[in-house]
């Protein structure tokens, strides 16, 4: 093999490895969509209230998304084949699971994700999640059997 197409195919090889690279660092969710009966959830063109509306989505629809990709509190997802979005406000992955918090002091558990305080626990303390929620900055949250959220970076899953 001659120095020209050994240096293509090792092009060819880093480019590869670089896709699959970027794939694996936006790796993909399904959530659900969660609101109540008789409501819905539009889907827009853009991330923005006043964008134009492609589809609505009910209650239990499902969205895949790269939670990574928030762009200004809306979920980039797929629709009709088409590039989308939905607000991140309706969305959750659900989960059963006990975590335990890891954290310096005291941490505030929320009356939504990112919302306002609504009580505290202990580090060490063992806490029940029921879903998985995102706030508009993209940062995480869980939901704790009262209903409260709890910031995913106090929290270590249990063995």
């Amino acid at each position: 093999m001659n120095h020209r197409n050994m240096y293509r195919m090792l092009c060819a090889m880093a480019a590869a490895m670089l896709m699959t690279a970027a794939a694996c660092a936006a790796q993909a969710e399904t959530l659900t969509c969660i609101v109540a009966d008789g409501q819905y959830v539009n889907v827009r063109n853009r991330p923005s209230q006043s964008a134009a509306t492609w589809g609505i989505l009910h209650n239990g629809d499902t969205i895949d998304t790269a939670p990574e990709e928030i762009e200004k509190g809306y979920f980039r997802t797929t629709f009709n084949g088409h590039e989308a979005y939905v607000s991140v406000r309706y969305f959750e992955i659900a989960e059963e699971r006990a975590y335990t918090v890891e954290a310096n002091g005291r941490v505030r558990l929320r009356k939504a994700p990112g919302g306002a305080a609504d009580g505290f626990v202990q580090p060490g303390s063992r806490v029940y999640v029921s879903a998985w929620r995102y706030a508009a900055d993209g940062s995480r949250w869980a939901r704790c059997t009262g209903g409260q959220y709890i910031s995913a970076d106090c929290l270590k899953a249990m063995q």
